[in-house]
Parts: structure tokens; sequence; C-alpha cells
């Protein structure tokens, strides 16, 4: 339940804009000496304004340690930003509460850059691909689960017979499309991207890139 008093934008028309960003500053304080005093800060992003169509794909381009993950940690909700605003679907990502911003969790999502390690190796490929719908419970029960990753594996290009199996047996290229199909189990309107393809080979990079070119489609 949200909170008295505070509505969401479901029911109403989809926004053609179904992301903004207006003036984006997050800083991040420098510390020195027994009292911890601020004497700096570290302008991870200073100043970022762009706007994201739905189904459109905005390509961020910088040096490692330039602000790109940060700027993507803001987009979904995961740093109070310093100043500037954040809109999606209309709605100032800001001034939602705690409660209303858990909901928005499985429309905003992210696929990381390491396939290695954000996986649990104690866990199989059915049980990672669906730990987001039964975090919010949006699944009952195993058959319906195994039903769900095996949809989705297959739209990724994982044979789905292979859901029982853990994440040391598939290599770096599958393990990435695992994690595609995580993000896709939850039917999210908005993706960020971590430089999805960096820890992978330059020809399975291309097999990822395809592979979201088509799911975009």
């Amino acid at each position: 339940m949200l909170e008295e008093g505070y509505k969401m934008n479901e029911g109403l028309p989809a926004f053609e804009d179904i992301m903004v960003v207006k003036d984006l500053k997050m800083h991040f304080p420098v510390t020195a000496g027994l009292l911890k005093r601020t004497v700096g800060h570290v302008k991870a992003v200073d100043g970022v304004s762009f706007t994201i169509k739905r189904g459109q794909i905005l390509g961020v381009v910088g040096e490692s340690g330039s602000g790109k993950s940060t700027l993507g940690n803001c987009v979904l909700g995961l740093l109070d930003y310093t100043s500037g605003e954040i809109y999606y679907e209309g709605q100032e990502l800001k001034g939602i509460p705690r409660k209303a911003m858990k909901r928005l969790r499985n429309r905003l999502q992210a696929i990381s850059q390491d396939p290695f390690s954000s996986m649990d190796p104690r866990m199989d490929i059915a049980a990672i691909v669906t730990e987001g719908l039964s975090i919010h419970d949006m699944v009952k029960g195993k058959k319906e689960k195994e039903e769900i990753a095996a949809r989705m594996l297959e739209m990724v290009g994982i044979n789905p017979t292979f859901m029982h199996r853990f994440p040391h047996e598939f290599s770096g290229g599958q393990r990435q499309r695992i994690s595609i199909a995580r993000t896709l189990a939850l039917q999210p309107n908005f993706i960020v991207c971590d430089e999805i393809v960096s820890a992978l080979d330059v020809s399975i990079q291309a097999q990822i890139v395809n592979l979201m070119e088509k799911l975009q489609n």
C-alpha cells in the first residue's frame, strides 16, 4: 500500500518521455582530519541533462571514473543526489516516499557489468532469474517460477533445460544473458545497462549487443 495521501501515475496514459533528467549534480564530500571535516567535493556528476523517450536507447560515454555508474544509480533512485531533477513518467523521483519507491523497483531495473560476481553461486539459474519476482511477491509457487524462468531463458538464447544448473557451469557470455533474463523477468519499463559487455571477450560482446537490439525491437 502507498502512503496515505500519495498517488502514483497508475491508470494514466503512458508518457512519451519516460525519463527526464535536468541539471543533475551528485557531489561526494571529501573529509580530512580527526573530525572528518569536509575540505572539498568530488563532482561525480555535474550538471547533466537529457531526455529518453519510450523505446529509445541512450549511450553515455566517458572514461573510467567519470561518473557513469553514479549517474545510473541516481536515475534508478539508489542515490540521494545533490541537486537537479529526475522525472520518471512525469513523477519526480526525489519526492517519492520510500514505500512508494519500493513499488517502482520492478519498473526501474539495471543489468550489471560483472556477470561473475552478480550471481549467488549457491542458487540455480531458475532461482536467480526469478529472484526479483519473489522479492516483489509477483509469483507464487515453484511451478510458476519455473515457467517464467524457462520463458525468459529462451528469450535470451539459453536452453531452458539448463535452469537447474549453477552459475559456474556457464561461460561469461551465457552468464550475462542470464543476467539480462533476470532483469527482463520483472518486465521493467526502463533499464540501466552498466557497461554490460566490458567483462566479456570481443566476440561475445557483439552477441550481447545484438541480443539487446533484438529485445529493444
